[in-house]
């Protein structure tokens, strides 16, 4: 693996803080470029993705820290290290969703439009922040013998590389979405089936990752992965039948 991407003195440029950066300017050139399949201007995208990113960062952090509170226990200030890694998904798009509903109230935009933009470009995005994870060395799989398995620092075994899984899988769901995105037929489309993927992606590569075991022997993300495909299911059915409604 490899934490540290660059090193000159007492300046340091971690992997995983660089990945993310990236997935971030990619996954908004990515919405600005599909705005305008919506009729929203790419300014429009630049502004919100400011509101985003801070948000869903934050969002993230949170949940990690809730969820893995006993690491900072020792050494609170870590909490603010998030250029080291430790940031929850289903945080980060929890806050991302409010932040995007408020904006689009103020700028007077259909909130649904800019969910389904930014779907493709989330999963986008998502590819290149598990890359981070991967140089990291974090979120690691189970002990394994297939030919791909890898070594991680620190780790006993060989392991499954879920972190180059769940890349391709966000590869995977970018072209679905934006496949989608050029054929939907109402609003909300591509954003709820965004989360049905992901949702399904994310319950069965747990099944393979390394994290505490609860109720019938299922993770925090496969019970959070069973209500989001709920929901999601729920709002595309919903979102479908206004459509008809109004047709």
């Amino acid at each position: 693996m490899h934490p540290i991407l660059l090193k000159l003195g007492s300046f340091t440029i971690y992997s995983y803080g660089f990945m993310m950066a990236l997935a971030f300017l990619a996954g908004i050139a990515l919405a600005a470029w599909l705005a305008k399949k919506e009729n929203i201007g790419p300014d429009k995208i630049f502004d919100l993705a400011l509101y985003v990113i801070l948000v869903s960062i934050i969002g993230a952090r949170i949940f990690y820290i809730f969820e893995f509170w006993a690491d900072f226990y020792a050494n609170p200030i870590s909490m603010f290290y998030i250029w080291e890694g430790g940031l929850v998904f289903f945080g980060g798009v929890f806050f991302a969703i409010i932040a995007v509903y408020v904006f689009s109230k103020l700028s007077k935009l259909s909130a649904f439009k800019l969910l389904d933009v930014l779907a493709p470009a989330t999963a986008l995005g998502y590819a290149i922040g598990r890359v981070g994870c991967f140089l990291r060395g974090c979120c690691y799989g189970c002990e394994t013998t297939v030919s791909w398995a890898l070594n991680f620092p620190g780790v006993p075994g060989l392991r499954h590389p879920t972190q180059i899984y769940a890349s391709l899988a966000g590869l995977l769901m970018m072209g679905i979405l934006i496949f989608i995105l050029y054929r939907k037929k109402f609003d909300g489309q591509v954003f709820s089936i965004g989360l049905i993927l992901y949702s399904i992606y994310r319950f069965l590569i747990e099944f393979i990752r390394v994290n505490p075991r609860y109720l019938f022997n299922l993770t925090e993300a496969q019970w959070g992965s069973a209500l989001i495909f709920i929901v999601a299911a729920v709002l595309y059915f919903y979102l479908s039948k206004q459509k008809k409604i109004t047709n």
